[in-house]
Parts: C-alpha cells; structure tokens; sequence
C-alpha cells in the first residue's frame, strides 16, 4: 500500500494548464525524481505536496488521509527544502544550524559537527557563511533535512551550486535516508547518479 498518493492531479497557472491528469505512488524507501523544462511546473508540484499552494483538481494523501484533513500530521512527518537555502550570511554554519534546528520543532539533541561531517564541511562548524563558497551555504541550508526525523523529504534542486563531489554526497545521503525506510521526492534538471537503488521518475511538460 503507497503511502504518499497523488490522485488526477492538476495545475493551472495565469490560465495556463501546467499538468493535468497527474497520479503517482511512493511506498516506504520510494524515491521519486521529477524533471521537465523551466516553467513546466516542478517547484508548483512540490508546493501543492507540501500544502503550501492548491491542486486546481486532483487529492494528495498521506496514509491514506487527504493532506487537508490531516495537515498536523502530514506536516509533522515531512521536511521541505526549496530554492532558498534559508541561512544567514553573519551567522556561522553551527550557529545556522542551531536556528534551522529550533524552527523545525525537533526536540532531540543534535551533533551539528557530525552533521557537517556528513555533507563534507568538517572543521567548518564556527566559520561565518559570508566566507563559505555557494556550494558550501548551499550543504549547510540542506543540512536542516538531516536534523529531523521526517519521514518524507521533498526537495526542489537540491544540487544548485554544489560541484560533483558535493552532489554526490547529498545523492548518498538521500539514498541512505530512503535504504532506512523514509521516502523522497525531488525536482532537478541534473543527471542522477545513483546506482543499484530504483528511482521513479515524472517528467513534466513537453520539449521541442
């Protein structure tokens, strides 16, 4: 039995039908990429399985329960990342950490060097991120989905900025996540390499 449903779902934009007709499963360990051209309706996809923007058709259920009528829960066991990486240049990587930790709610003790040490920034946990790279504010605003238990992840282009190295790290870690029993959905227009772990797949809008 799947877990995250979406059933005929559909997307309008500025009168514009993004998608329509849309269904899709992920059961325990799932792990869903969606791609399509710019303007396709990625990033909408993901806010309407969020809850945060509405389906103009169509239901998103979790466990069985339409995300509307059971938005505690839902909200509760899932974490969203969107374009923005949600840190603060004058803050250090731990003392942005320490933040995003607070604002998910998450009452658990955190190692925050462990956690860097995972996205590849050991040693970096007291520098400032106006002095870290792209890529590096990029690993330390992801680094708020390994610090909740959520079950779900849903992840717009998570690999912005980051080199190879750094996608790969966070390809592993999302792998790891899903081999443990969580589920992710994410939108990008990059190349997955992810091997040996079966990857669903939605592409959205028509290229020419």
């Amino acid at each position: 039995m799947s877990i995250f449903n979406i059933k005929n779902l559909q997307c309008i934009r500025r009168d514009n039908i993004l998608f329509q007709g849309l269904n899709f499963d992920l059961e325990q360990g799932g792990l869903l990429q969606i791609d399509g051209v710019n303007g396709s309706g990625k990033s909408s996809l993901l806010q309407m399985c969020v809850g945060l923007i509405q389906a103009s058709e169509g239901s998103i259920n979790w466990n069985g329960v339409n995300i509307k009528e059971s938005r505690y829960q839902f909200q509760s066991d899932m974490t969203y990342f969107g374009h923005s990486n949600g840190v603060k240049a004058e803050l250090t990587a731990r003392e942005n950490m320490k933040v995003m930790h607070a604002l998910s709610g998450d009452k658990s003790d955190i190692d925050y060097s462990s956690i860097l040490k995972q996205i590849g920034l050991a040693g970096l946990e007291d520098v400032l991120l106006s002095r870290m790279s792209a890529g590096q504010k990029r690993r330390v605003g992801l680094s708020r989905i390994f610090m909740t238990q959520s079950k779900l992840w849903l992840l717009d282009e998570p690999f912005n900025a980051l080199d190879k190295n750094g996608k790969k790290i966070i390809e592993q870690l999302i792998v790891k996540h899903c081999t443990a029993g969580g589920m992710v959905i994410f939108a990008t227009h990059q190349t997955m390499e992810i091997d040996g772990y079966p990857l669903q797949h939605i592409h959205l809008g028509n290229e020419t």
